[in-house]
Parts: C-alpha cells; sequence; structure tokens
C-alpha cells in the first residue's frame, strides 16, 4: 500500500525485521522510501529487505547493530546518513517476560530496560542533534498498550513502556519548534501468525515456549478487549506509515496512537 509523500525519503528503522517491523519496511518500501533496516539478526533482515526490494522504487540495506550500545548505534547512523538527510526514525526494539512482579527475576529488570527504554533515549540523544540541524525529521517509537494499562504480567515492561510515552511527547515539546515531529504508536497484544516469521532475537521465542500456556493467554486478553480479539503486525504498520508521511501526519507530534481493539480508550 502506497503512503503519500514518503518517495525517496531515508528511513532508518531499528528493528525493521521484527514482528511488527517487518511490515513497517514493507509499507515504506512500497511507497518508495528508502531504507536502512538495523538489526543484531542480519540473516533475517536480509530476509525482509529481499523483500522490500522486490517493490523496486527505493534502495534497501541492512546494517548490523546493538540497539543498546552507543558506539553501535553511532556507527549506524553514519552509515545511513550516506544515503542523505535522516528523514524518518522508527525504534522498534521491544523485549519481555510475563510474570507478575513478586515472580520476576531481579536480574532481568536491566535488559527489560535496556531494551525498552535505554535504547530510545540513546537514539533519541544521537537522532535528534541530526534532525534539528536538518530542521526536519520524523521519529516514531513504539510503546505499548501495557504501558496505558495495569497488567500485572506486564509490570515492569509495562513501566517502561509508559515512560516512553512520557519522554516522547516531553521532548516533542523541546523539539517542534526545528520542525521535528515526535509519535508514538501503542499496540495491544499482537502475536505473530508463526514463529518462523520472527527474528532470533524476538522474545516471541519465550512467550511461544510452551504453546498451551501461550494460547490460554492469548485469549485472557481477547476476552478483555472489544474487539475480542488480539492485532495482526499489519495494523500496527499502517498506524507508523500514517504518522510517518507528511500528507496524513505531517500535523501530528507528541501524540499516542493505540492499535489495541479498544483495549484503552483515553478521553
Amino acid at each position: 500500500m502506497y503512503y503519500p509523500g514518503l518517495e525517496e525519503k531515508n528511513v532508518l528503522l531499528i528493528g525493521g525485521h521484527s514482528n511488527l517491523g517487518q511490515h513497517v519496511t514493507k509499507l515504506f518500501a512500497e511507497s518508495g522510501a528508502n531504507i536502512v533496516i538495523w538489526a543484531r539478526d542480519t540473516k533475517k533482515a536480509e530476509q525482509v529487505a529481499t523483500e522490500a526490494r522486490r517493490s523496486n522504487k527505493g534502495e534497501v540495506a541492512v546494517v548490523e547493530v546493538d540497539a543498546t550500545d552507543w558506539d553501535s548505534v553511532e556507527h549506524a547512523v553514519k552509515k545511513t546518513q550516506e544515503f542523505g538527510e535522516l528523514d524518518i526514525f522508527y525504534q522498534g526494539v521491544g523485549w519481555d517476560v510475563l510474570g507478575h512482579f513478586l515472580d520476576l527475576d531481579p536480574g532481568l529488570w536491566d535488559t527489560i530496560y535496556e531494551r525498552n527504554f535505554k535504547s530510545v533515549m540513546m537514539a533519541y540523544k544521537i537522532v535528534l542533534p541530526i534532525m534539528i540541524a536538518q530542521r526536519n525529521g520524523c521519529f516514531i517509537s513504539m510503546s505499548s498498550v501495557m504501558g496505558r494499562r495495569p497488567t500485572p504480567i506486564e509490570p515492569v515492561y509495562g513501566a517502561f513502556k509508559c515512560a516512553l510515552i512520557h519522554l516522547a511527547q516531553t521532548l516533542a515539546l523541546d523539539v517542534g519548534q526545528y520542525g521535528v515531529r515526535i509519535n508514538v504508536v501503542a499496540p495491544g497484544p499482537t502475536p505473530p501468525k508463526t514463529l518462523d516469521s520472527v527474528s532470533a532475537n524476538s522474545t516471541f521465542h519465550d512467550f511461544m515456549a510452551d504453546m498451551d500456556e501461550f494460547r490460554a493467554i492469548e485469549k485472557s486478553f481477547a476476552a478483555q478487549i472489544p474487539l475480542q480479539r488480539t492485532g495482526d503486525p499489519e495494523n500496527c504498520a499502517h498506524a507508523v506509515l500514517y504518522l510517518a508521511s507528511p500528507v496524513t501526519g505531517g500535523y501530528q507530534t507528541g501524540q499516542v496512537i493505540g492499535v489495541d481493539g479498544g483495549w484503552w480508550m483515553p478521553k
């Protein structure tokens, strides 16, 4: 599907090969953007890149990166700038372990923090000065419905996803004067169709290790959602492209688009 205004825009996607990110990559490719996929799992990223190149509308490259490592991110940004200006930045890294707070191993706190929040702060710190100097740019990060409503089995993850929304809106106030837009997409539960479709580092490998337990949790979530089902990755991708396009999202900043079947209904 084509989104207007994205032709020849340079788009950097952290996690552009992930459960949700690969669908975001596909839509950017179909809209004629030049794409750089950042990934640890470069094998999966190359598969996604090959699919994206079939659109024959823009350039597609893959850069190996650890989104939680400053030097790695800085190097990847410089590689991306070889295309020219950095027009759009998509930060789609996420990781979690399901479990109640008192049952959660404290040894996992740092991992949840680094992948869900530190990686985003780092990207902001490196990328926003570039966009400010350009007097133009669009930064879209992935939060979660769990950052908007309490869910006992995702307490630490939800806390950082909530913090991500607050940080995005605070920064949007700072950088809007420079023509830089910052927005957030907050998906509800959105499982992959199969484990074969996700990267080697995906949190779904842990989630879906016990399929009976996973299906029970999925059923429990769906019963609480007004639309009575979990989401499809394509739903989230369209929300990202809506915000990224200067035609559809050009007057949007500091906004959170929920793609959660109505599980959270803000006033």
